[in-house]
């Protein structure tokens, strides 16, 4: 397990992975290039373990999970890499995700500032009616304006804590979390393409570097990070080793994207160079994955703000805002 307790945050990982791939194409061994690696001083603990589990003589993939710098998923991926004769190609599309991933994260943090600055002044405002007309004092008041502030962070804090706590897991066997998220409409949607995009990665990686298709398979699996979608990737292995075509074998299969993969390896594979159309369709998978999530970016505030227009709406309506009640004896005359 990895030893961190301060995961990377989107910004150090793409400074990391553009790091190794400069020193990569630059053909510097790993521990020199590790040597310059700076990430700042919260994640100096975790860069000095890898550093030193590297020298010691670990593989990079290895040495990178076990010191917490590489999540699972990472580990997968760059050992992948390893085998592949690709780390730098590897390195250079992990910084270039991350990069996007954390350009997408602060657009819809500034994004937001406007819609939950409206939402602290309803808070602020609703429960002032009740304060000046003394059926509340000044700590109810406070009460009433602080605890939906504090119960609205711990949810963020705890989903943001939850979902880092899924990333860095290696559970073999699906849970029930696995499948929340692959049902889910928005995230089950981006959690697919983003696995079908490190499948064919890794795939085609492994394939042009000259491996069995049958050896392929398993790593190519361990690339994706839901592990309802790894046991029905593994599917694929059987069929192939039962005689069907890798393009035949997908077939069984339902993700996005499965025509063009299909007519894209089947392509590939008449001319002998399967490998290069799945680098191709993981690609474009990559593409349509960083268009989506912009509009994620885009359109997400704008329902938090007619979600909070609308709350504040419903308060107006019902709480005698633009009604106000009669006294109750001038309402019996």
């Amino acid at each position: 397990m990895p030893r961190t307790s301060k995961p990377l945050d989107l910004n150090s990982r793409a400074q990391l992975f553009a790091h190794l791939a400069a020193m990569e194409r630059a053909g510097v061994p790993i521990d020199q290039a590790l040597a310059g690696l700076m990430l700042g001083a919260r994640h100096e603990p975790a860069v000095r373990r890898l550093r030193q589990m590297v020298g010691g003589g670990r593989d990079l993939a290895s040495s990178g999970q076990l010191s917490g710098v590489f999540t699972p998923l990472e580990s997968t991926l760059v050992r992948a890499a390893q085998e592949a004769g690709g780390l730098a190609h590897i390195h250079e599309q992990l910084a270039q995700r991350y990069a996007e991933q954390a350009n997408h994260a602060a657009a819809l943090k500034s994004r937001l500032l406007l819609p939950a600055g409206i939402l602290l002044l309803a808070l602020a405002v609703k429960p002032l009616p009740a304060l000046v007309g003394g059926a509340l004092g000044l700590g109810g008041y406070l009460a009433q304006v602080a605890l939906p502030v504090l119960w609205l962070l711990g949810l963020y804090f705890g989903v943001r804590w939850l979902w880092r706590r899924w990333q860095l897991r290696a559970a073999a066997q699906p849970t029930a979390l696995d499948d929340l998220i692959l049902a889910m409409p928005l995230l089950g949607s981006l959690q697919r393409r983003a696995d079908l995009r490190n499948f064919c990665d890794s795939l085609g990686l492994l394939l042009e570097a000259g491996m069995p298709v049958l050896d392929a398979l398993p790593r190519a699996c361990a690339a994706q990070s839901n592990a309802r979608l790894r046991r029905d990737f593994a599917n694929l292995a059987p069929r192939v080793a039962a005689g069907q075509s890798l393009a035949r074998a997908f077939d069984a299969l339902a993700f996005p994207g499965k025509p063009m993969l299909m007519a894209v390896l089947n392509t590939g594979e008449a001319t002998g160079r399967p490998g290069e159309a799945l680098l191709r369709f993981a690609r474009l998978q990559a593409q349509q994955l960083a268009a989506r999530q912009q509009a994620l970016a885009t359109w997400l505030p704008r329902l938090f703000y007619l979600a909070v227009a609308g709350w504040m709406a419903y308060g107006l309506l019902t709480g005698g805002g633009f009604f106000p009640a009669l006294p109750a004896g001038l309402a019996g005359r």
